[in-house]
């Protein structure tokens, strides 16, 4: 009977010890993190400007604005943004925004957006 309840014990540990991740997976991205479903975080100097907002779609925003010193010339230009950004800012279009962003890839990203 001894043997059974050592034996048991023995197997609850190695039970046990087999539900952590081992040491070769624990710092491992997820497979879309690695896969490089994630954009990468905008870096770099954040720059301002005015204009009108042209369209949204989905998470892409078209803004006609002036020209942005030390960044994009006046024109139209699309930008990604996010739901933060978006929370109280205007989006019908013909809406006159204040907005600031940085340089990304494949398009700028919007850091703030307000009214105008």
């Amino acid at each position: 009977m001894r043997a059974f309840v050592l034996a048991a014990a023995l197997v609850s540990t190695l039970a046990l010890a087999s539900c952590g991740q081992s040491s070769e997976t624990q710092g491992a991205a997820p497979a879309a993190v690695s896969g490089g479903d994630v954009e990468p975080v905008p870096t770099g100097p954040v720059l301002s400007g005015v204009g009108t907002v042209a369209s949204l779609e989905g998470r892409t925003m078209a803004i006609d604005h002036e020209a942005v010193e030390g960044g994009l010339p006046a024109g139209r230009h699309e930008f990604r943004v996010y739901a933060t950004v978006l929370a109280e800012a205007p989006l019908e279009p013909g809406s006159r925004v204040a907005f600031s962003y940085q340089a990304a890839e494949p398009m700028p990203v919007l850091t703030e957006l307000s009214a105008r």
